[in-house]
């Protein structure tokens, strides 16, 4: 193996493209594009969000978010959302043309055009250096039911979701399914 330094590892191993949804103060919708969050063991999220963020500020005055899972179809516009900035750009939803609709469970819109819907409320904020974590309770989990599987549960082959690769500054698609968990590696018990 060679040695690349700290520096090669940029923003990491390819994690999924995510929007985050929140409402402005006068009602209009506010996208991010995020790749930073992660469930933890109690069943919450931890996504890092810039402090000087639009989407920030929105999460700690508002306390409720949503998150959307990106596939093809919303490439374009969640690309744009990672672009610009909510504060210099405050019709940058309404540029896209993408719609929305109020959450039933969370004040935050859910962005239709996507296959999943994280419904969220806010537990913590968590400041460190210059990132913070916001630790969220998942209040509600929608799906399309064109993702779901016969037992009605998601499926992430059918949700084309999207990866953004760090090492090749690239939007990648999810790939086939080659093994099944806590399943192949019982030959060793």
């Amino acid at each position: 193996m060679k040695n690349l330094g700290p520096n090669a590892f940029g923003y990491g191993y390819p994690a999924p493209v995510l929007m985050v949804g929140t409402y402005n103060d006068d009602g209009t919708v506010n996208v991010m594009n995020l790749h930073e969050c992660a469930r933890t063991n109690a069943g919450h999220l931890a996504c890092f969000i810039g402090p000087r963020s639009k989407t920030h500020e929105n999460v700690e005055k508002k306390r409720a978010f949503t998150i959307a899972l990106v596939n093809q179809n919303l490439i374009k516009e969640v690309d744009y959302f990672g672009t610009v900035t909510g504060y210099t750009n405050p019709d940058k939803f309404a540029r896209t043309g993408l719609k929305a609709k109020k959450s039933q469970f969370v004040n935050a819109p859910i962005i239709e055009g996507s296959p999943l819907a994280i419904e969220c409320e806010l537990i913590e904020v968590i400041y460190k250096n210059n990132f913070t974590t916001v630790l969220a309770r998942i209040v509600n989990v929608a799906a399309d039911e064109s993702v779901l599987d016969n037992r009605g549960r998601i499926d992430s082959q059918k949700t084309g979701m999207l990866f953004f690769d760090a090492f090749s500054n690239s939007y990648i698609a999810l790939g086939e399914k080659v093994g099944t968990a806590w399943s192949d590696g019982k030959k060793y018990l």
